[in-house]
């Protein structure tokens, strides 16, 4: 009987790859049982297994299991199922671990699978039944520390599906001790940092009162610290250096290291006086006025006696006069500029001169292949939105997407961005469907993006070869995952109605920050409710770090929560990261942890954004778990254990098991 379900099981999977198309990626490979290592980052031109090579994993580790004895017959079902959560594929997952009998086994596999069917219930936002299969694991004999830091990471992620992001702390600090791999402890610290960093104050003060480990102690030091001292680079690095005398063996050592220069003051650009060059006098002069507002004002909360003298330029309306403010700027003593602003003024300048100091460049260069040796840049622009939403679907178990956006340059640049990601991460996508946008009815293109009007069109077929009038329910598409809808606030609001009406209301919705005002608004917002978006940390926390930072440097500013913000939270960003310029481009892995972002940098000097998300729920957004620094791939997982093998550990030359 247990063969034959697996043969059925094998099937399934087999006839899966058949009927699905492979998608397009930069390389097309075939992958039978090979195990494709999962890369900790998720950087433009990651490759990463596709859907289909992970179908094929699970085909033949089904396919081995036929023929297999215990135990080896289980640890190959345990491996198929493991590669079919990862590829999307849950409720046949759920069977075969259903079906998998470990009556005499060592205890760990029956631990395996619980974990992995504890993990198809958090996806399933499932937390109680995720608690009630975990309970009691980790006091089991024989459970090593690779499935021991699973229990750990899957309590976490069921605490935050209840709203216990304390506990989920808790869990996190409990799955350190099991950690070998420095990337994927230092990722640990990050979600647990995440964490601590939208609890609100008061809640970590009254914490801090009670807790008794030593451990979450100096974490809740070092967020106090950090909420307190944050908005001032020059006071903080010395408040750090007295958090690291009272807890020098505190784990977190790594993580500052990492984060080096979020806590630090010092430059490795030694820059003495510093040009700010914006078109201020020009029709953007309301967006380059937010961006000096929010530089300025970290600039005068910096307490540092030996920060850099700042000299405003105002460029105007005219773009090809950019390289001649920069020359002016370099003349009268500027050793690092921050600017242009705006894509046109920073092509004029960087197909005009060479630059001659340290530039930051407050906008996309995107043609370029590369920047020159002292051009970094930094922009808000919405190909790193797209970019990351993509991944954000793909690290929540999507695989196929259809593609919504307006039949605009914006529209087609944001789809492409995001279509060229999802497929290097190895996902589907199905249809893309442009619309006209500014209408009060959007039907035809979500009727077509659904199937639905190839449904009416069959039933129109139907009634007249039988000629009668037929009762009917048109069915949409059943072969995707979710939607992508790159739209602004109000098309948004228009659009996810009629996508709800067209039977798509489960369908789950991504998009980028542009469907948010940047004010809650629960009221219009309600229209929104289920999309899921990534936007400035600045904008969706409320507590912690963000609101002690707008209340001591951006005080009263009169366009806070307006479109406008995002700008101030620019040029707030745009110094703070001034000091670690070059240290950034060296180190792709070393963090800024910013307002706009958490912020990293591509080997070409380009700032990554790593945005936080949210979900609107009853019209406002609501922030969703490890919201900054999350840059790893599916499910967590890394190296061999992604492909359903948690139970291997890397050593030199190659794995072993224990």
């Amino acid at each position: 009987m247990k063969i034959r379900f697996i043969t059925t099981i094998a099937t399934i999977v087999i006839a899966g790859c058949a009927s699905q198309p492979v998608p397009h990626t930069a390389e097309t490979r075939t992958t039978a049982i090979t195990e494709v290592p999962v890369s900790p980052s998720v950087e433009p031109g990651t490759k990463t297994p596709t859907t289909q090579e992970l179908l094929n994993s699970a085909s033949e580790y089904l396919t081995r299991a036929e023929d297999a004895l215990p135990p080896e017959r289980a640890d190959f079902q345990l491996k198929a199922a493991a590669a079919l959560i990862r590829s999307g594929r849950h409720d046949p997952a759920s069977r075969l671990l259903d079906s998998i009998d470990v009556t005499g086994l060592a205890p760990r596999y029956d631990t395996r699978r619980q974990l992995l069917t504890a993990r198809i219930a958090i996806l399933n936002n499932r937390a109680n039944t995720a608690f009630v299969l975990l309970s009691g694991l980790e006091d089991r004999p024989g459970v090593n520390p690779q499935l021991s830091e699973q229990l750990w990471q899957l309590r976490a992620r069921a605490n935050l599906l209840v709203d216990r992001p304390l506990e989920a702390v808790r869990d996190l600090i409990a799955r350190e001790k099991y950690l070998a791999d420095p990337d994927e402890l230092l990722f640990n610290q990050r979600q647990i940092w995440a964490l601590l960093n939208r609890t609100k104050m008061n809640q970590l003060l009254d914490l801090r009162q009670t807790v008794s480990s030593d451990e979450l102690s100096g974490w809740i030091d070092l967020a106090l610290v950090h909420m307190e001292h944050g908005h001032d680079a020059f006071r903080l690095e010395n408040e750090i250096r007295q958090w690291q005398s009272l807890h020098p063996q505190h784990s977190a050592s790594l993580f500052l290291q990492r984060r080096a220069t979020a806590f630090s003051g010092r430059s490795i650009i030694d820059a003495r006086r510093v040009a700010l060059l914006l078109p201020l006098a020009s029709e953007y002069g309301r967006a380059a006025q937010a961006v000096h507002d929010g530089f300025t004002a970290v600039h005068n909360a910096n307490g540092d006696p030996n920060k850099p003298e700042i000299a405003v330029y105002d460029i105007g309306s005219e773009a090809v006069l950019s390289p001649n403010y920069y020359r002016l700027a370099v003349q009268e003593g500027a050793d690092l500029i921050v600017g242009p602003l705006g894509k046109e003024a920073v092509a004029a300048l960087l197909a005009a001169d060479t630059l001659s100091v340290p530039t930051l460049l407050l906008g996309g260069a995107h043609a370029a292949e590369s920047l020159p040796m002292n051009g970094f840049e930094f922009d808000l622009s919405p190909e790193q939105d797209a970019q990351q939403t993509a991944v954000r679907a793909y690290l929540d178990g999507h695989r196929t997407v259809a593609v919504l956006y307006p039949e605009t340059t914006w529209g087609q640049r944001v789809q492409d961005a995001f279509s060229i990601r999802w497929r290097e991460l190895g996902g589907l996508v199905v249809e893309t469907r442009p619309y006209v946008d500014n209408q009060p009815d959007y039907s035809t293109p979500i009727k077509e993006v659904l199937n639905i009007d190839k449904s009416e069109g069959r039933k129109h077929e139907l009634s007249a070869l039988l000629r009668s009038k037929l009762g009917f329910q048109p069915r949409r598409r059943q072969d995707i995952d979710f939607l992508f809808l790159a739209a602004n606030t109000a098309t948004a609001r228009l659009l996810k109605p009629q996508i709800n009406f067209f039977q798509a209301h489960n369908v789950p919705v991504y998009a980028t920050s542009h469907i948010y005002s940047g004010k809650p608004d629960p009221v219009n917002d309600v229209d929104l409710n289920g999309i899921v978006f990534g936007d400035m940390p600045w904008l969706l926390a409320n507590d912690g770090r963000i609101r002690n930072a707008r209340k001591r440097i951006q005080g009263p500013w009169p366009y806070a929560f307006t479109p406008l913000d995002r700008l101030f939270a620019l040029g707030m960003d745009s110094y703070a990261i001034i000091p670690a310029l070059a240290r950034l481009r060296e180190d792709q892995d070393l963090v800024i942890e910013g307002v706009t972002a958490d912020l990293s940098m591509d080997r070409r000097g380009r700032v990554i954004r790593h945005l936080s998300w949210a979900k609107f729920q009853n019209g406002r957004p609501v922030m969703q778990e490890f919201p900054a620094g999350e840059r790893r791939m599916d499910l967590y997982e890394t190296g061999n254990e992604a492909l359903g093998i948690p139970f291997e550990t890397r050593a030199a030359g190659g794995t072993q098991s224990p």
